[in-house]
């Protein structure tokens, strides 16, 4: 498999198909600055973003990377549903799927790009009864990458769906983080049984757990130096596992909250719904300035 996908997709010096972990295929993006990310089709999942000589994702040395299981760290597509939510497994079932690579492409500009789809399969239709092509468009800058989404329904009935790009943002110390552009909106506490308050503080700290949803949040918002600008995304989760989660997490280090925060855009609240034939697109970007 991964001998076809190096014929079909490789460009020297910009796309490079390889063996991950577990034998797993991954794709790997090079901007001719050095910047770098690498895309598992398990998931169709992002693991790293380097940019700036500094890895600016994190994944845990626990993440399983075997069939059927999440990846924990980087950016996990919570797709067509977010939590526990519905009748669905944890964050839906894309994130646990083997999705297609569908296109590669070295433009003009110097952007390095990639194109991932999934689609319905026997087991997914057997527990979500639609069709559907879910896909995933990745722009790599020298200090910039870029996440496009759309969903489409190619069946025969309506259907919605929640979708979040669950990432994982690699910091020094989470007793230091900040994160800029929330204050004045309103957001759900999972911590206290999703009771609903607003953000009173422009620069948001970290002393305990933490898990938030802010609803319609602004379109630009930053973290630790990173800019994050949003298009059709109305929500932001905002989520550390602090000590005691962390220590119930089979596939996460015990300390390793200490060096992540997920600030995590998506359409969580508010669900598109789409009839047959119809598209949802939507983009994030993350920029260091």
């Amino acid at each position: 498999m991964i001998d076809e996908l190096r014929q079909d997709f490789e460009i020297p010096g910009a796309v490079e198909v390889v063996s991950g972990m577990n034998g797993l295929p991954k794709v790997v993006l090079t901007h001719r600055s050095g910047a770098s990310t690498e895309i598992y089709l398990h998931g169709g999942h992002v693991t790293s973003w380097k940019a700036g000589g500094k890895e600016r994702f994190f994944l845990s040395r626990g993440s399983l990377f075997q069939p059927g299981k999440p990846i924990r760290g980087g950016i996990p597509v919570c797709w067509p549903q977010f939590g526990g939510r519905g009748s669905l497994p944890q964050h839906g079932f894309a994130r646990t799927s083997e999705w297609q690579l569908a296109r590669t492409e070295l433009l003009d500009n110097g952007l390095v790009t990639a194109e991932l789809q999934l689609t319905e399969t026997a087991e997914t239709l057997a527990i979500w009864p639609h069709q559907f092509a879910l896909g995933l468009r990745l722009l790599l800058d020298e200090m910039a990458l870029t996440i496009e989404a759309q969903v489409i329904n190619t069946g025969n009935a309506p259907f919605d769906f929640q979708l979040a790009l669950h990432t994982y943002f690699q910091i020094p110390d989470i007793r230091e983080a900040a994160i800029k552009g929330l204050r004045g909106v309103t957001f759900l506490d999972a911590m206290r049984d999703r009771a609903t308050d607003v953000e009173t503080r422009g620069v948001i700290r970290f002393d305990q757990e933490t898990d938030r949803i802010y609803v319609d949040a602004p379109d630009v918002l930053s973290v630790d130096g990173i800019v994050i600008e949003k298009r059709n995304l109305p929500d932001v989760v905002v989520w550390n596992p602090w000590i005691a989660k962390s220590q119930s997490m089979a596939d996460f280090g015990d300390e390793e909250y200490l060096r992540m925060v997920c600030l995590e855009t998506g359409t969580i609240e508010t669900r598109p719904k789409l009839a047959p034939g119809e598209k949802w697109v939507s983009d994030c970007r993350f920029l260091i300035r």
